[in-house]
């Protein structure tokens, strides 16, 4: 059996940190990492030459680390619909007195492990609004399965701002992929622009009209899909012996896109949390991103199921300085 389905984690909050355990399939600790040892293991991370043996999760396993291996009930609540039962999908502690809801695409999906482990240990009810593909941010995207407008990302984003607004939470946090296919240019890229984008992300914080709910941007990664096609996991497999071949780096287009989110969460005074220092070296100009992060004696963590989104492992293992980051708002 995989050791991963079969690992128990306790989150325990101590001294406002979330302190996460677990057992990896290596054997090692998979708990989280404070915040100095994240920030030297992503400084040192440009020096990791060739495929480490102490990897979790395996390279193997790499493209299944998501989030539904922890909580297989999540998988029903990352709808291809219009509409979602925020009811049913509640995780964290759930006899919790407060909640908090985490509402996005992918992007969502893939911070929901550490999320979660913050909701527990805090004792909050998390509930999760999912849509692949479908950003929270009020732009009408192109949907490259169905290859049509995604009309139903609309209407499950109008549906999600009644639910949050009718359930409100204290805390709502947003995470999305930036999406430069416009519905209405049949799949052609750079069709949504950054401004329109921020507009976009404003005008739905500002649909969340509580006074007394919080609301926390979780910014974007550094995508490799105006880099590379190749899937982290694949292009480690096939540069075992110069895994920074898989490395990324950040672009002037991807830093006008995470200024837009920044910008709309400060113009409609929501918290805005800037990823990269836990997953790319300042270095280089711009910041570099190893697929792979870690160091001997406590193991090395593959940083990306598939691109630009991060493995369970690392989501959990961020657990910590994510906490730190919400704290405020909590």
């Amino acid at each position: 059996m995989d050791v991963r389905i079969a690992r128990t984690l306790a989150a325990t909050l101590l001294t406002g940190t979330v302190v996460l355990l677990g057992i990896s399939e290596s054997g090692a600790s998979s708990g989280p990492g404070s915040a100095s040892k994240v920030a030297a293991e992503v400084a040192s991370s440009l020096s990791i030459t060739t495929l480490p043996s102490n990897l979790s999760p395996s390279l193997a396993n790499a493209t299944k680390d998501i989030a539904t291996l922890g909580t297989p009930t999540l998988a029903a609540c990352n709808t291809t619909g219009e509409t979602l039962n925020p009811s049913k999908c509640v995780f964290g502690d759930k006899a919790g007195s407060k909640t908090m809801v985490i509402w996005g695409d992918s992007h969502a999906f893939m911070w929901f492990p550490a999320v979660n482990a913050i909701a527990k240990a805090d004792h909050w009810k998390l509930v999760a609004l999912l849509q692949y593909a479908c950003p929270p941010a009020d732009v009408s995207v192109w949907n490259p399965v169905d290859k049509a407008p995604y009309t139903s990302c609309n209407v499950f984003r109008k549906h999600m701002i009644v639910a949050i607004n009718k359930l409100n939470p204290s805390l709502v946090i947003i995470s999305e992929n930036f999406n430069s296919q416009a519905a209405n240019a049949a799949g052609a890229y750079n069709t949504i622009t950054p401004a329109q984008w921020r507009a976009g992300l404003e005008t739905t914080l500002k649909s969340l009209h509580s006074k007394r709910m919080h609301k926390l941007v979780i910014g974007n990664t550094v995508s490799t899909a105006s880099q590379s096609d190749a899937v982290p996991p694949q292009c480690l497999a096939a540069n075992p012996s110069s895994i920074q071949t898989c490395t990324i780096s950040d672009t002037p287009a991807l830093q006008a896109q995470r200024a837009a989110e920044s910008t709309a969460a400060k113009a409609e005074r929501a918290r805005y949390v800037n990823v990269l220092p836990w997953l790319c070296s300042s270095a280089t100009k711009p910041v570099s991103c190893s697929p792979i992060i870690g160091e001997s004696s406590g193991g090395y963590r593959i940083v990306y199921y598939s691109t630009g989104h991060i493995t369970e492992t690392y989501a959990l293992w961020l657990s910590t300085v994510l906490g730190t980051a919400l704290k405020p708002s909590l």
